[in-house]
């Protein structure tokens, strides 16, 4: 097997890799009449990363940039806090393993939490504790009950950006089996996009591209297609977005998380509507 040892992947951070897809001959019905046809569906792949000979994941993933997607997901969970902390960088030829040198120690949950993201609790968390939702007893934080409308141009920006990442998501389009995240700038520039098979995988990919660019994701909105659910906000919020905005809707968790943190969460934006619950 042939591999690459060394502290930052060769490739420019942030370029697209392609997408592996397979053939499959299927039967599609629309309004009552069957038509055999043949369509591309992504491939899905087993990663595990292995961290100072210790064995912290195995991500269900697609097999393109796999480089953003590890450094993000080790961000993402507080395994690393800058892209220099990662000494060394070994993918295997199969690409089905990545072993990586750290420069500190690596710390696991005492207890991994089997979530419906990603499988695994936040791997940096004292004694393998997530952010719970707000207590409802006494002491307990006072929370906003209503939201307040958006001025105008913050609608139409959050729309725009929505529109923006559908169009650049051109995985979705071929296959309908991908998920896509986008980030933007306050102007409303598209700063990176990404797809992958989980919408977990992309905001990975995104922290993965601004960790290894050193782009700083204050304020910014943050565009996805997935639905939000506690864990992608907390994603959200480690990357310190402004705004995260989705086609789909979120969880009651994530809506709590976002008010308690004053991430504004918008769900189920189309070109001209939305719905606003942070």
């Amino acid at each position: 097997m042939k591999s690459m040892v060394q502290s930052r992947p060769v490739r420019a951070a942030g370029e697209r890799e392609a997408f592996p897809r397979s053939s499959f001959s299927v039967i599609c019905c629309d309004k009552g009449v069957a038509v055999a046809e043949a369509i591309e569906v992504i491939c899905e792949h087993e990663l595990a990363i292995v961290a100072n000979g210790c064995e912290l994941a195995t991500l269900m993933c697609s097999d393109a940039n796999l480089s953003e997607l590890v450094y993000g997901f080790l961000f993402s969970e507080g395994v690393i806090g800058d892209a220099h902390e990662i000494l060394a960088f070994n993918m295997d030829a199969a690409r089905r393993t990545v072993r990586l040198s750290l420069s500190h120690p690596v710390r696991r949950p005492v207890a991994p939490v089997i979530t419906s993201g990603f499988g695994g609790t936040a791997l940096a968390a004292p004694s393998g504790h997530l952010c719970s939702s707000p207590s409802t007893g006494a002491g307990a934080p006072s929370l906003p009950v209503t939201v307040p409308a958006p001025a105008l141009g913050d609608a139409d920006r959050i729309c725009s950006a929505v529109m923006a990442m559908r169009v650049g998501a051109r995985e979705y389009a071929a296959t309908r089996g991908t998920h896509c995240s986008a980030l933007f700038d306050g102007a409303g520039e598209m700063v990176a996009l990404y797809e992958d098979i989980g919408r977990h995988n992309t905001f990975d990919k995104l922290a993965g591209h601004c960790l290894m660019a050193g782009i700083d994701t204050a304020g910014m909105l943050l565009a996805t297609t997935g639905r939000v659910s506690s864990e992608m906000l907390r994603k959200a919020a480690r990357l310190g977005v402004g705004t995260v905005a989705s086609l789909s809707g979120p969880t009651d968790a994530a809506v709590r998380e976002a008010r308690r943190r004053g991430i504004a969460l918008a769900g189920y934006v189309n070109s001209s509507r939305l719905t606003l619950y942070a």
